[in-house]
């Protein structure tokens, strides 16, 4: 029996309907699923941003152009931080300068970030800070005619010691006889300037450049691990950012570590710029 007219009409009306509810679902699930995913991401985008501002001032800009440069720069970080530098057969000299230090008797500290690159615990009293700080500058005085002191070239701000070539030394006299020959350093650092290490206000941390077996030690011993971009090449940023022994040596809990730390820049001096840093003063 044909189909009326009517029936006809009624059946095209049906499909139709069905499309534009099918549509309607369909738009509905997609938008479900995107709030779904969108609100969390943002959630989690806020907080990690938030984190990001927390550790305060660093290398990077404390904005939100900042934080998608280290987004980004996350993807090329180090899988464990605590693993030492590889040692290759061609490294000069074979042995580091650090001999033994003494086990650090407290658990490490929680690190966080990368550019800034900080402590997130274990932060020590302002007088512990000002004991470094005066520690530093006592290796400039006791080393006049081969160091300087200055804002950090990795950080852009905060006490940095830049071991200086002739004749940037302030001292007429230079000690050429220690100085390696060239126009570079030994181990050249941040844009070649021959920072050899540079102390964080914020949590009293230090970030320096060490020999592969003086960094196995530091990180062996409890008194520091490696950079997360130590060694790692980047795309777009032409190859490595930081150096292989680029370290994070940990604030000091009491008055006695500073000696250490002292003894852990002195042996970052020698594999920049091959110099024996003298340490007479007290600190």
């Amino acid at each position: 029996m044909a189909a009326s007219g009517s029936d006809v009409a009624f059946l095209h009306l049906g499909k139709l309907f069905s499309s534009l509810i099918s549509l309607d679902l369909r738009r509905l699930l997609f938008s479900a699923l995107a709030i779904s995913v969108f609100l969390p991401l943002c959630r989690f985008v806020r907080r990690d941003y938030e984190d990001f501002l927390a550790l305060g001032p660093g290398g990077t800009p404390s904005n939100f152009l900042g934080y998608l440069r280290i987004s980004y720069l996350r993807l090329f970080t180090l899988t464990d931080p605590l693993t030492p530098p590889p040692a290759t057969q061609t490294e000069r000299p074979e042995k580091g300068f650090l001999q033994q230090l003494p086990k650090r008797p407290q658990p490490r500290p929680s690190v966080a970030g990368i550019a800034p690159h900080r402590q997130t615990n274990q932060k020590p009293p302002a007088h512990l800070y000002q004991l470094l700080r005066i520690a530093l500058y006592s290796l400039v005085s006791d080393n006049s005619k081969l160091l300087l002191s200055g804002n950090s070239c990795f950080e852009k701000h905060g006490l940095a010691l830049f071991l200086c070539l002739c004749p940037q030394c302030p001292d007429a006299e230079c000690h050429t006889e220690l100085l390696h020959s060239g126009p570079t350093y030994v181990n050249p650092t941040c844009k070649n300037t021959g920072e050899i290490c540079h102390l964080h206000p914020s949590d009293s941390s230090m970030h320096l450049t060490l020999h592969p077996s003086d960094a196995a030690l530091v990180i062996s011993q409890g008194w520091g691990e490696r950079h997360p971009l130590a060694g790692c090449p980047v795309l777009g940023f032409g190859g490595r950012l930081l150096p292989d022994g680029f370290v994070m040596v940990y604030a000091p809990q009491e008055e006695s570590q500073i000696g250490v730390l002292k003894e852990i820049v002195r042996a970052a001096g020698w594999w920049v710029g091959g110099v024996c840093l003298n340490s007479t003063s007290e600190g």
